[in-house]
């Protein structure tokens, strides 16, 4: 009897509906620590893959953040090859242009001004010591390593297209000098075309006869035709001058001037600047004239010479 009740004792009953379970302590315990082991199990199921979930959310980030930074480099990189390629072509077209200049002033009678800064630039490149010693060889770079290069490569060339400038600067400094020194040249003749009615020198006198001193030479061209500035200069006189009716005269500098007499009408001002081959007046009759033409003369440190030589002078010195 006591047996029986302690067996009942031990025992547990669960009731699920009609159904009635009995268990015993021992297979209660059992099913007890079978549930603890599934919940157990169940939690760190749960907990790797929360875990996983926050590894794979995290990936995603570095990895979007690294496309994002990979678009970035990209689009310098792209920005650098373009620039390299912009001044690879600005390079050429400078050295080009640098050439030329060279040659244009090595051509000229007084190259020999401008030292020996021109004889290694112009001799066979194969006898020039290179200013930049270049290296490399293959080699796989990535993204940032060719970005690296390029940047270099293009530092590189800024440097060397600043020298170029600064060379071509000094060269057409140089050549705009020496233009300027024939700009001032009285050797343009005054006219298009025409015909010397009276020459430099003595002559018989166009009205009166006799012996007359001509200080320059007569230019016979058609009424209103266009009078040219012989050279460069600034206008000292413009207006009427007794026998040379509407006269021009202008400084040159370096001591040379010109003179420009019997016009019809003038097209320049006192101290006005005129450029060589600027109209300052027009063709005429004004003051002691039988007709029309242009009385045209040269002033060297004052005094008149022929303006024929000078001519002369400036056909040789423009070969």
């Amino acid at each position: 009897m006591e047996e029986k009740d302690l067996q009942k004792q031990e025992e547990y009953t669960f009731t699920a509906g009609p159904k009635v379970y009995h268990f015993t302590a021992r297979r209660f315990k059992m099913l007890v620590s079978v549930a603890l082991a599934g919940v157990i199990c169940m939690v760190g199921a749960l907990g790797y893959m929360g875990y996983n979930f926050y590894q794979f959310r995290q990936e995603r980030a570095d990895f979007l953040v690294y496309q994002s930074k990979k678009g970035e480099l990209e689009a310098q990189l792209q920005s650098l090859l373009e620039d390299n390629e912009k001044m690879l072509r600005d390079m050429s077209e400078i050295t080009t242009l640098e050439t030329k200049l060279r040659r244009a002033l090595i051509r000229d009678t007084d190259s020999a001004k401008l030292g020996s800064d021109l004889g290694p630039q112009t001799e066979n490149a194969a006898t020039n010591t290179p200013r930049y010693l270049g290296q490399g060889g293959p080699a796989n770079l990535g993204v940032k390593e060719m970005a690296a290069v390029l940047t270099a490569q293009n530092k590189n060339m800024e440097q060397q297209i600043d020298e170029k400038k600064t060379s071509m600067s000094e060269l057409l400094s140089e050549l705009e000098g020496r233009n300027n020194k024939r700009s001032i040249f009285p050797d343009l003749w005054p006219t298009k075309g025409g015909t010397i009615s009276s020459p430099y020198g003595g002559r018989s006198g166009p009205i009166g006869g006799g012996y007359d001193w001509h200080p320059g030479v007569d230019i016979a061209v058609d009424f209103g035709e266009p009078v040219y500035a012989s050279a460069m200069g600034t206008v000292e006189v413009a207006g009427w001058n007794g026998g040379y009716g509407r006269y021009v005269r202008i400084d040159h500098g370096n001591g040379y001037e010109t003179a420009y007499g019997h016009m019809s009408g003038l097209a320049v001002a006192s101290g006005q600047s005129v450029r060589k081959g600027e109209i300052i007046g027009f063709v005429g009759s004004s003051g002691y004239s039988t007709g029309p033409h242009v009385h045209f003369e040269v002033f060297v440190d004052g005094q008149n010479v022929d303006p024929m030589y000078m001519l002369k002078i400036g056909q040789k010195l423009n070969k």
